[in-house]
């Protein structure tokens, strides 16, 4: 799959009153109660812009990028996300699909849920990568097939590469092309460009696209929770 602290100075200007002339004919003295002084306006503190820190986003070199981008296969224990899914052709939207996505990495475990407008559950699919088992709206199981089968079908398989992001590296020719993007194309076989897109805090994929001549397809992912909890009747105990 496919980037000061102004050093504020103060100049400060020091004015030099210069005055006196000694041979000055004598003045007549003006009275205390006439003497009027000009009103003054007590200086302005200087306000120094201090540098927004939350606003500077970490810079990654290449090598840096994605080794730590590897290191989610060690770091990665559970997954829950939601995702966005568009087909383009040549800049034309053919489909879009939305849904969820679970991922138990101790038992292997996969889920992807497929929901309608309303949010609805449309279709399941659970899997242990050796078989999955599709079910319905209701949660029936319709029919099983190989893992394999199903994910050569699917238009953008590396949407499931959690937990083997090293395997999936290794296959490809990595470049960094944005600060936080990297653009795979497969040492052999079939020509295509993978871009992921990898979150500026952590490193962990945000965005993933696949271009192949003029048919794009990208899932973008939201509400990521890394790590946490999953419930178990999140995968049925179809798998044990």
């Amino acid at each position: 799959m496919k980037r000061s602290t102004n050093n504020i100075s103060l100049l400060l200007l020091v004015g030099i009153l210069a005055g006196g002339c000694s041979d000055a004919p004598e003045q007549t003295a003006v009275p205390q109660e006439q003497v009027q002084l000009p009103a003054t306006e007590p200086t302005p503190t200087p306000v120094v812009a201090l540098p927004n820190k939350a606003a500077v986003a970490p810079t990654h070199s290449e090598q840096n990028l994605i080794t730590q981008f590897k290191q989610w296969d060690q770091k990665l224990r559970s997954l829950k996300t939601a995702f966005t899914q568009t087909t383009e052709y040549d800049g034309v939207l053919v489909s879009r699909s939305q849904g969820m996505l679970f991922y138990d990495k101790e038992h292997s475990l996969l889920r992807l849920d497929t929901l309608n407008e309303d949010e609805q559950v449309e279709q399941s699919a659970i899997t242990n990568k050796q078989e999955i088992i599709i079910l319905d709206e209701s949660g029936k199981q319709v029919t099983t097939l190989s893992w394999t089968d199903w994910q050569q079908n699917q238009p953008n398989q590396a949407l499931f590469d959690f937990g083997n992001y090293t395997a999936l590296l290794n296959r490809h020719q990595v470049k960094q092309i944005k600060p936080n993007q990297l653009a795979l194309t497969p040492k052999e076989g079939e020509m295509y460009t993978l871009y992921v897109t990898l979150s500026q805090k952590d490193v962990f994929p945000t965005e993933i696209a696949i271009e192949s001549d003029l048919l794009v397809t990208k899932a973008v992912l939201t509400k990521i929770q890394k790590n946490t909890p999953l419930d178990e009747a999140v995968f049925g105990g179809f798998f044990k």
